[in-house]
């Protein structure tokens, strides 16, 4: 009796097994295909047992990993949803960012390295008009710009004749929040952005 008709059939869906697998095909695909292979094969010679076996444990470590991966999707869908409410609520708050830049409703405060007796804040206009803020030793070292066009900032302090430096912390407004490529960013009020992840203080 010819059996190659029946072996061709099984290394036809043998072939067709392997190449679904590889394609990720569902667990009850690939025991409808071993079902057909055991239905087709050549009773003078039998497909090996291992081979099937070693395909079982292949669909189930992938039926595994799907399940893992769909875990941690779903996780990490609710944890972004949760930063991004979580981040909803710095709207209309300052962020404390690496700027000197200053706009509408944001803050600079400043300290001086040494002892001084005042502190001038220089305010530059993108026309180049400067204006000045003067505190006196014992004022308070906080400036909120009011204006409606953005300047840059710079500060010194004196001591008698002598200039002594200044650091300038500098908190944003936020008046919006979005989702960008490397995730979620403030919108300053002339529309610079800051990644979240860069901000070092929120203030009210």
């Amino acid at each position: 009796m010819s059996t190659d008709p029946v072996s061709s059939a099984a290394n036809s869906t043998s072939t067709t097994s392997k190449s679904s697998t590889s394609n990720m095909i569902s667990k009850e695909a690939f025991l409808n295909i071993l079902m057909t292979q055991l239905k087709y094969q050549d009773p003078l010679n039998p497909t090996d047992t291992n081979q099937f076996l070693s395909q079982l444990a292949q669909i189930s470590q992938v039926e595994q990993l799907t399940n893992i991966s769909s875990t941690l999707d779903s996780i990490a869908s609710s944890n972004s949803a949760s930063s991004i409410n979580q981040w909803l609520s710095v709207i209309g708050k300052k962020i404390g960012v690496t700027s000197t830049t200053l706009s509408t409703g944001d803050q600079v405060n400043i300290t001086p390295a040494a002892d001084y007796d005042k502190v001038v804040l220089n305010l530059t206009a993108s026309d180049g008009t400067v204006t000045q803020q003067t505190f006196n030793k014992g004022d308070a070292l906080t400036y909120t710009y009011t204006g409606s066009n953005p300047v840059t900032l710079s500060s010194y302090a004196l001591k008698g004749s002598s200039v002594v430096s200044c650091t300038n912390s500098v908190y944003r407004l936020v008046q919006s929040v979005q989702s960008g490529s490397s995730g979620l960013i403030a919108i300053a009020s002339n529309g610079d952005q800051y990644p979240l992840s860069s901000v070092t203080e929120i203030k009210n």
